[in-house]
């Protein structure tokens, strides 16, 4: 038994020995390849860079959609997903990379807030009026700009068994840019037994760093992720395509 526990430990800890070292090359990357770099290398690399830290993690990910509609390359528009754990936006960018709307909280988490600003992160407060207008007209440009912009409308993460309310503000950048709506659902199930795997979700009052260390505990984590319909932003007010996106969505989840 002592033998099993010190090789889950020595497990753990090569696992975040590798994950330390990628995000140093993600560092590394972001301050010294990007200024150089055309968009579509950019994004390249980040798609690459979360599918090795996601390998690393032994996140299996899958992709499916009952209408055999396959993630979108090249995609510039806005991608609606439920939200579960930070591990949400490693997935989604190891399928569509591009830019995120995040918290203003994100700006400050240890290398991650820096990673995130180069990486044409979209943050916003959602306690301020004024953040939330100008969270719409940078999500806008950046989608006349070629880029998948992802979004959480939810605002905050759950365990799934649920889907919170949408918040209709963002949507208002989709009619702004007459663009096109991916919706996408994401569920994180254990690969061995077929059922939720909670140790994914990131929730209620759990810190990071214990997010963090379940996960690396973990070796069975798969992320399923559906492609939904693809929706047209044209003719709907901000409140009719906020509604009709959690429609959708929370009838795949079902």
């Amino acid at each position: 038994m002592a033998s099993v526990v010190s090789g889950m430990r020595s497990s753990r800890f090569v696992k975040s020995l590798r994950v330390v070292a990628l995000f140093g090359h993600a560092s590394f990357l972001v301050a010294v390849r990007f200024p150089g770099w055309q968009k579509s290398q950019r994004l390249a690399a980040i798609q690459r860079w979360a599918r090795q830290v996601l390998a690393v993690l032994e996140i299996e990910v899958l992709s499916q959609s009952p209408s055999g509609r396959q993630a979108p390359e090249g995609f510039a528009g806005l991608v609606v997903c439920n939200h579960l754990s930070w591990l949400d936006i490693l997935v989604l960018q190891s399928l569509i990379p591009g830019s995120f709307v995040a918290k203003t909280e994100v700006r400050r988490w240890p290398v991650v807030g820096y990673l995130a600003q180069s990486c044409s992160t979209i943050f916003v407060n959602r306690s301020s009026p004024r953040s939330a207008h100008s969270m719409v007209e940078d999500t806008a440009a950046a989608i006349a700009q070629g880029y998948a912009v992802v979004v959480f409308p939810e605002g905050t993460s759950s365990d799934g068994s649920r889907l919170g309310t949408f918040h209709a503000n963002i949507f208002e950048s989709a009619i702004r840019a007459r663009c096109e709506v991916q919706l996408l659902t994401l569920k994180y199930l254990d690969r061995s037994t077929g059922e939720v795997a909670p140790a994914a979700h990131f929730i209620d009052d759990m810190t990071l760093l214990a997010s963090i260390q379940s996960v690396m505990a973990q070796s069975t984590i798969r992320a399923q992720v559906q492609i939904g319909d693809c929706i047209s932003a044209q003719g709907h007010s901000r409140k009719s395509l906020a509604q009709l996106s959690h429609e959708k969505i929370r009838a795949q989840l079902l």
